[in-house]
């Protein structure tokens, strides 16, 4: 055998041997699943087949505890000319994960104290709340409690007005790319401007743990100096997880807009050695100190030798999508059964084995020994374009599966355009190894055209399509890219060692058939 040909039959063994270990053999084996996967499935299955999670987000303006600390300070100076004994404060609600609560609870001496305070109107409903470079309009809400007459409730809300009209559309617009910008995860993002929420269907996650992990990410950006908001997130336009050249360690890269570098540059300037403290929500992700002046806009965060690249990674992720407009919180988590009846959907896929398999007997039947080199290079086919939704952890949906069999059909027009074109050089009295070769030289053409144009319709699909549209371009995607390298470069070595190996038996029963 040709060197050449040995080469290639090397590097397409070990592709498709680490491509199947990696993303088919996990299905049957748990331990592999575990390694590679973490216990969940290779290729995730979507609503239609599995099911998932339907989690309703609504804007939260609950506010911080650092904010109804000044609130507070507001509430005691304003009762305190009243002549009433000051009030013993709490918090309303429980915290939630972005560390914000409903509002205040004072708790006078007696029941008339609470009436004077109430009737005399000294705590405002609207306020203005500044810390920093941050402001905020406050609506407050005032009233006695209805099971303890000496207690206050004053309910503290942000107003909307600090937020742009259309920042539930910026959330929407921002999630949904976020968490689905490959294409590949099928996920379902609606906004209901009706009641002010936002619906997102994540399929093959059956965990509320999980689903609140992808949710808790979604807070706002800030950075902070002493405690105080200098910079939101909205100035970041990427932050990228690296190496440092120097030492090696894990880094993270920040590129700032126009207006958000010349505020950095101002910051950094006046604040070397200090800590910039980076907050989602009320969160801190990490604590760095500027070392230096930085006036580019492009900054770079040590993470240390005891923090992995991964770690690095998931950081730089919520750092550049927490840049949210405002923040949510998750009112409703349910889980979401298939769309598709059970039978529905075995139904469906034993349509399409049986047309694979009938695609399959045919190329044999029509092409001989030819066929099976063509069946054996659409099973390649599979394993990569599974391989591939596998490892970018894409969700395998019904309109999927139909893309997948649409580019099995399509590598299978690919080698029967191939075996004529060699038929025909055969016939013009061409040698099995010109005939090989011209054959594939004449065939490129028109494989090429054919599905870079069908590669321009998925294109456009996945840039003004949504959701399951999305998802069936990219996976004709893969699956057009997936048919030309079986075609043209995996049915081309295999015929070729055939041809290398019996020449005069390969010409003999292809000449028989033609």
């Amino acid at each position: 055998m040709r060197r050449d040909l040995r080469r290639k039959t090397w590097f397409i063994l070990i592709l498709v041997v680490a491509v199947g270990v990696y993303a088919i053999l996990p299905i049957f084996s748990p331990t592999l699943k575990q390694l590679f996967f973490r216990g969940n499935d290779p290729i995730r299955r979507g609503l239609d087949l599995k099911g998932g999670m339907e989690i309703i987000l609504a804007p939260d303006y609950r506010v911080e505890e650092r904010v109804l600390a000044e609130v507070e300070k507001y509430a005691k100076k304003a009762v305190a000319g009243l002549g009433v004994g000051e009030p013993a404060v709490s918090l309303l609600g429980m915290a939630n994960d972005n560390n914000r609560y409903e509002g205040l609870a004072l708790k006078f001496a007696s029941a008339a104290e609470a009436q004077k305070v109430l009737a005399a109107g000294v705590i405002k409903t609207n306020l203005t709340w500044r810390s920093g470079i941050e402001e905020k309009k406050l609506k407050l809400n005032v009233g006695v409690d209805q099971a303890d007459p000496t207690v206050i409730r004053v309910a503290v809300q942000e107003d909307p007005a600090n937020f742009p009209a259309d920042a539930l559309y910026q959330a929407k617009v921002i999630i949904e790319n976020r968490i689905n910008s490959s294409g590949l995860s099928e996920t379902v993002v609606r906004l209901d401007q009706t009641k002010g929420r936002i619906e997102v269907q994540l399929p093959g996650i059956r965990s509320q743990e999980e689903a609140e992990r992808l949710i808790k990410s979604t807070g706002r950006l800030n950075f902070r100096l002493d405690g105080k908001i200098v910079m939101y997130g909205s100035d970041l336009e990427e932050a990228q997880a690296g190496f440092s050249q120097e030492t090696g360690a894990p880094v993270i890269n920040l590129r700032f807009g126009k207006e958000g570098a010349r505020l950095f540059e101002k910051i950094t300037s006046e604040h070397v050695n200090e800590v910039l403290a980076i907050y989602l929500d009320e969160e801190m992700l990490m604590a760095p100190i500027i070392s230096e002046p930085i006036p580019n806009g492009q900054a770079q965060i040590s993470m240390g030798r005891g923090v992995t690249f991964q770690e690095a990674k998931d950081y730089a992720i919520l750092m550049k999508s927490g840049a949210l407009p405002l923040s949510l919180r998750s009112v409703m988590t349910t889980q979401v059964a298939p769309t598709l009846g059970t039978e529905t959907v075995k139904l469906s896929l034993i349509a399409g084995v049986f047309g694979i398999i009938l695609v399959f007997i045919m190329m044999i039947a029509f092409y001989g020994r030819m066929g099976v080199v063509a069946d054996l290079a659409l099973v390649i086919y599979a394993i990569l374009v599974l391989g591939a939704i596998a490892i970018f952890r894409g969700v395998l949906t019904l309109p999927g599966i139909a893309g997948l069999i649409l580019g099995i059909g399509m590598a299978v027009d690919a080698n029967v355009i191939i075996f004529e074109r060699i038929k025909d050089e055969v016939r013009l009295g061409r040698g099995i190894h010109s005939a090989l070769e011209a054959g594939f030289d004449r065939a490129y053409v028109t494989i090429l055209d054919s599905n870079i144009t069908t590669l321009i319709a998925a294109v456009v699909l996945y840039a003004f399509g949504s959701g399951a549209v999305k998802g069936f371009a990219v996976t004709l995607s893969i699956s057009i890219l997936a048919s030309m390298f079986t075609a043209l470069f995996v049915s081309k070595t295999f015929l070729s060692i055939w041809v290398e190996k019996a020449p005069e038996r390969f010409l003999a029963k292809y000449v028989v058939r033609g």
